[in-house]
C-alpha cells in the first residue's frame, strides 16, 4: 500500500536529510501508533537502489542499531508513536539540493507500506 503522501510528509522528519562521514542519514518520526516492524523492502534515492546492507536505524535516545538486513519475521521491531529514528545509509555522499526518497516497509498487521517523499539537501 502507498502510503498517501499528507501521512508520509507526517512520519518523514523535513530537512532531516543530510550528508555523514561515509554517508548520509534522515530522520522519521511515528506520529501516527504502535506497530511491528517485520521486513525492510526496496529503498531508493533518485530511482537508484540502495542495497540494504548498507542501511542502519537507531532510536532516538538509545544505543541499539538496527540493520536493515537483520529484520524479519522471525527479528522483527517493535515502534511505539513518538518514536523518532534516524537512518543511516553507508556508502553514499548526495549533492546538495532536492532528492526523491522512497522506502518499502513490513509492517506486521498491514503489509507492505511505500513511503515517498522529496527533501532538500543543504549545501
Amino acid at each position: 500500500m502507498r502510503v498517501p503522501g499528507f501521512l508520509a510528509r507526517q512520519v518523514y522528519v523535513a530537512g532531516s536529510l543530510a550528508n555523514e562521514p561515509g554517508g548520509f542519514r534522515l530522520q522519521a518520526r511515528n506520529g501516527i501508533g504502535d506497530g511491528v516492524l517485520v521486513g525492510v523492502g526496496l529503498i531508493r534515492v533518485d530511482d537508484q537502489a540502495i542495497d540494504p546492507r548498507q542501511i542502519s536505524a537507531q532510536r532516538d535516545g538509545e544505543d541499539t542499531v538496527y540493520r536493515a538486513i537483520d529484520i524479519s519475521p522471525e527479528r522483527p521491531v517493535t515502534f511505539r508513536r513518538g518514536d523518532v529514528v534516524t537512518f543511516h545509509v553507508a556508502g553514499w555522499q548526495l549533492e546538495p539540493g532536492e532528492h526523491d526518497l522512497e522506502v518499502e516497509l513490513d509492517e506486521r498487521n498491514l503489509g507492505r507500506l511505500t513511503v515517498a517523499v522529496r527533501d532538500a539537501l543543504g549545501g
